[in-house]
């Protein structure tokens, strides 16, 4: 008998229709991991700036903390001059510490014990016995403590460093093994393509098409490591915008788009920029967050020009508009839009989604880094009561200008600020609330002056105000503003509320830092002498001869030859 016919396909037949779905299979995993190791990069990047930030706080403690432990030294030598600039540095240590020092094992008891004792002494010796205060210092080993605390900050400082070579390496390594799993990819979609062509003019073209996705592909997650190494170098929302046009343009064209923001009370959303739009087409200002059906939904959203389906209420014009919300650590940083105008409109945006929502994920991320890093920083200036900047960056400001105003002939006027019966107020209706009348009292002023000025919490109850480009008789009528506004508080608080002024100006009065803040502050002390809740300005000196030359101009110079 014969044998019977096989119907079954040849093994080489077998392997030729099995190989490229095998194929498409290996390379879609492998996509799959290049995306998983994208997301592991962006986690170390994330975790090396967190770790960064943690290091500079750390030694912005450690440096607070040996400025505090310089100045109380300073006053248990007998510079009574140092007791305000220990208070300071005290306070500054205080503020940084509980993300900082708190932080580290052991740490927390041991700066409360020198704080203590660093209290005590200075206590003893503003009672006239710095010798007692000394003594206390070295029976209870400060200096040791001292010691102690830096040494706990270094090793920390060290763990962290081996820490952040850890997140490089993993980034290193996360990096490269994305790019050979790319480039494996795309070796195996060219087999794949090579077979398919072999079996058919049909699928070799679909398989040139799946080609020309994954380069692209590669290509896009290229651009979007490149957007995410930039960001992490942007300081302000002008560099982010700057990487975000030039990021989407790239990957996005033939879209024009624009970017929304978050102002600083959160609001309402502002423009931070746009791309690609005509003149003729108005995108709105502002946008309130209730009237955006993507930020109601955390997810992204497609407003329609014809309006017959669900559409944003400031959405308006003949564009189809893509709305995807910016989401960064379970909080909504701002709002990434993608226009399109024609037929196809709504299928191209479609299209796009997943790529706008890789750019506006990594925007997000840059925009609560940079947050992030303006909370610490105002943290680190701004006086935590009144939100004020504090002493010490009023007088790295006011050195800046008094510079300027001296190099290039131009103008630069304090008004110094005292709140009058201060003490009585506190003491009559307790610290509570004139702590409430120090705050309204800072923001009344802020509201009334120009943005260009500078307020500033000199200390205690006492306000320094920063005028640039105003001369003395200019800045004396601001005060004498400033003074009806202070007093209009007391209907407010219903209590007796008045703050005296002393004006001084560069070069009226005085010619440096030292000088201009003394005249302002001896000016407040004759408003104070005078019967309080007035503005006093300082003497004027003298011009500099060539102050003057400067000033004119050559006709007149001739004309006084």
């Amino acid at each position: 008998m014969s044998e019977p016919v096989s119907f079954a396909a040849p093994p080489a037949s077998r392997e030729r229709f099995l190989l490229p779905p095998a194929i498409i299979l290996l390379v879609f995993a492998m996509v799959v991991v290049a995306v998983a190791g994208f997301a592991f990069v962006s986690a170390q990047q994330q975790s090396l700036g967190t770790q960064r930030l943690r290091n500079d706080a750390l030694r912005e403690a450690m440096r607070a903390l040996e400025a505090a432990d310089a100045s109380a030294a300073h006053v248990l030598n007998g510079d009574r001059g140092a007791m305000a600039v220990y208070f300071r540095d005290v306070e500054v240590l205080t503020s940084l510490r509980p993300k900082s020092l708190d932080t580290l094992p052991e740490v927390p008891p041991v700066l409360d014990t020198l704080l203590k004792d660093w209290s005590e002494a200075v206590s003893l010796s503003a009672d006239g016995r710095a010798d007692e205060g000394r003594q206390v210092l070295v029976e209870r080993q400060s200096r040791a403590a001292v010691a102690r605390i830096g040494e706990a900050a270094e090793a920390a400082l060290g763990e962290a460093r081996a820490a952040l070579s850890k997140y490089e390496d993993n980034i290193g390594l996360g990096t490269l093994a994305v790019l050979v799993l790319q480039v494996l990819s795309g070796t195996l979609a060219m087999s794949g393509m090579f077979f398919a062509f072999r079996s058919s003019a049909r699928e070799a073209r679909g398989r040139s098409l799946a080609l020309a996705s994954a380069d692209t592909s590669r290509e896009q997650v290229a651009r979007l490591f490149d957007m995410a190494d930039v960001l992490q170098s942007a300081t302000d929302y002008s560099d982010a915008n700057q990487v975000l046009k030039a990021t989407a343009s790239d990957l996005l064209p033939g879209f024009s788009g624009a970017l929304y923001v978050f102002n600083n009370s959160r609001d309402r959303l502002v423009r931070s920029t746009v791309w690609g739009i005509g003149d003729d087409v108005a995108t709105p200002e502002t946008i309130q967050p209730d009237q955006c059906w993507a930020l109601k939904r955390g997810k992204p959203h497609l407003n329609r020009p014809d309006g017959r389906k669900l559409c944003c209420d400031h959405h308006g014009g003949p564009q189809t508009v893509l709305e995807i919300p910016m989401i960064a650590r379970g909080e909504i940083m701002g709002l990434f839009q993608l226009f399109a105008t024609g037929e196809r409109a709504q299928e191209q945006l479609d299209a796009a989604t997943g790529l706008a929502s890789a750019i506006a994920d990594g925007m997000s991320l840059a925009l609560a880094n940079m947050g992030l890093r303006e909370k610490l920083r105002n943290q680190a200036l701004r006086d935590p009561l009144t939100g004020l900047y504090n002493r010490r960056y009023m007088e790295d400001c006011l050195q800046r200008f008094v510079r300027l105003a001296d190099r290039e002939n131009r103008e630069v006027s304090v008004v110094m600020v005292d709140l009058d019966h201060f003490k009585r107020l506190n003491d009559e209706h307790g610290h509570a609330f004139g702590d409430s009348v120090l705050r309204d009292t800072a923001m009344s002023i802020v509201g009334t002056l120009r943005e260009t000025d500078i307020v500033c919490r000199y200390g205690g109850e006492e306000l320094v105000v920063i005028l640039p480009d105003c001369g003395l008789e200019a800045a004396a009528g601001k005060a004498e503003m400033l003074c009806e506004r202070v007093a209009a508080l007391s209907q407010t608080h219903g209590a007796a509320i008045s703050a005296s002024f002393g004006v001084a100006s560069v070069p009226y009065t005085s010619s440096s830092v030292t000088d201009l803040l003394g005249a302002a502050d001896g000016a407040l002390y004759k408003a104070k002498q005078n019967g309080r809740n007035q503005v006093m300005t300082a003497e004027r000196r003298p011009f500099q001869l060539e102050r003057l030359e400067d000033q004119l101009d050559p006709p007149r110079l001739q004309a006084a030859e």
